[in-house]
């Protein structure tokens, strides 16, 4: 019983990561709620998350808003990007569902491939410095390369989503403490893998060049 509520044991770590997410989502929510700054707050998270990924000692308050404010640029492209994105995906659904139903795979296709690129452009703004051309660049190679993870990625944000929200009484509070940083926490998951064998790659040329 001592070694199950040890500090180092599986469920208090679990424990431990669930609180650091259930932070992390009100601060996210909080500071996205004017929209523009929602790219931001989702980098300075992804910033935080990857760390947790990693088992990484990290406070989370402060590094956060020092993301955040660090990232502010970037992420208010990113907004505006994932914003616009989304209203021409809504309403390119809502036209082909009234007047032509058969295009409404297309449309959610679309939405699709949009989501996991965003996936992977958040996850990269926040781990590397780049210019913001060559961040959706990548987003777009490693969302096509690593089709298998971007999949699954994709399918466990949307899934938790469309349960939460048809299990009204269940899924809306959960949603409202994990609903943005618990797929992010499952994304890097699969994209630190990603990561870790990029910069293994680069470290590799690096001692060749040498």
């Amino acid at each position: 019983m001592k070694k199950f509520f040890s500090m180092d044991s599986p469920f208090m770590t679990a424990l431990s990561v669930a609180a650091d997410l259930l932070v992390l989502n009100i601060l996210t929510v909080l500071v996205s709620l004017p929209l523009i700054t929602s790219g931001a707050a989702i980098i300075a998270m992804h910033s935080i998350v990857i760390k947790i990924v990693r088992q990484e000692e990290c406070y989370i308050i402060k590094p956060f808003f020092k993301e955040f404010a660090s990232n502010i640029k970037k992420g208010m492209l990113l907004s505006l990007i994932m914003i616009v994105a989304g209203v021409a995906v809504y309403f390119d659904y809502r036209a082909a569902k009234e007047y032509a139903p058969k295009m409404r795979a297309v449309a959610i296709a679309v939405g699709i491939i949009a989501l996991a690129i965003m996936f992977y452009a958040f996850a990269l703004t926040a781990r590397y410095e780049n210019t913001f051309g060559a961040t959706m660049k990548n987003a777009v190679i490693l969302s096509i390369a690593y089709f298998p993870r971007t999949l699954i990625m994709v399918l466990f944000a949307v899934g938790l989503w469309f349960v939460c929200v048809h299990v009204y009484r269940i899924g809306v509070p959960v949603l409202a403490m994990f609903g943005v940083s618990l797929p992010c926490y499952i994304n890097l998951l699969f994209v630190d893998k990603v990561f870790h064998k990029l910069e293994g790659d680069s470290t590799d040329e690096n001692r060749d060049d040498a």
